[in-house]
């Protein structure tokens, strides 16, 4: 059967195609409006963009984002000391009391009375003893002791041994006994140790000196150096030993049948500490 014989072709429909061109005219008005959109837009950029560049000209390069590193310091902040580069070297405790406040005069009898220079011929025990005498005193409610020395004691130094503290590491102290320990190993070398035990060992009575003067004198040996090793039984023989025979009667007079080995070292110890004590004239 041909196409005529089954109805023949479909017949043109003017209203499909009038439609069809309107759609199209429509689309293309929506394409040219967006193109003048874009064309405005790109317009505005471009003067934003220019008026932006006459009030902040920037280089290239920060337009783009990538700033360069800022300039580094001057000359003048390396040769310069700065106030954050202070630190105090001791770590001073919490204090619960709300009125601590040093009193001026005990800082006054402290710098008048009790220094230490750090010298060769200055003692570091010495001066600890002697500092511990004098604030032994000083008392504050609530306030520990060991605080009191803390803020005290660094008035008590001046010179290379004032300097020695300064250069401690910032807060690197954190008690009395640390500050105290230090103090006696930086000036207290085992070298002065192995001299104090040689003046032991080697000590002699001098011609002109008296028992008691020899006593004293071979005791502040063993004062100042508290760690010598040295036992008891050595200590007194060997004082002993150092005395001229006139001063070894006068303790072999006080002792049973004149033998000092009669005697215990402790009791020997006593013996002559308590003669040299004593306002009877024992000694020669």
């Amino acid at each position: 059967m041909t196409r005529s014989q089954s109805g023949g072709l479909l017949a043109l429909n003017p209203e499909i195609e009038r439609t069809c061109r309107q759609l199209r005219r429509q689309q293309q008005a929506r394409l040219a409006t967006a193109e003048r959109i874009d064309d405005h837009l790109s317009s505005e950029s471009e003067e934003e963009y220019e008026m932006e560049g006459d009030h902040n000209p920037l280089p290239g390069n920060q337009l783009l984002g990538n700033h360069p590193p800022p300039p580094g310091p001057t000359l003048e902040y390396y040769y310069t000391p700065r106030v954050a580069d202070i630190r105090l070297v001791i770590l001073y405790p919490r204090i619960p009391a709300n009125n601590f406040e040093i009193k001026p005069c005990w800082i006054q009898l402290i710098t008048s009375s009790v220094q230490f220079h750090g010298l060769k011929d200055e003692e570091a025990r010495v001066h600890l003893s002697r500092f511990l005498q004098l604030t032994n005193g000083f008392k504050l409610n609530g306030v520990p002791d060991d605080a009191i020395r803390l803020h005290l004691f660094p008035h008590s130094l001046v010179g290379n041994a004032k300097r020695w503290l300064e250069t401690q590491p910032p807060l690197s102290i954190t008690s009395w006994d640390d500050l105290a320990d230090k103090l006696v190993h930086r000036y207290y070398p085992a070298s002065k140790t192995t001299e104090i035990q040689r003046e032991i060992t080697h000590f002699r009575q001098e011609p002109d000196e008296s028992l008691r003067d020899a006593w004293e004198r071979y005791m502040g040996f063993f004062w100042q150096c508290p760690h010598h090793g040295f036992s008891d039984a050595f200590t007194v023989g060997n004082f002993y030993s150092a005395l001229s025979p006139e001063s070894q009667r006068v303790i072999e007079s006080l002792c049973p049948g004149g033998d000092i080995l009669t005697k215990t070292p402790p009791e020997l110890n006593q013996m002559i500490s308590t003669l040299s004590n004593s306002k009877i004239k024992y000694f020669p």
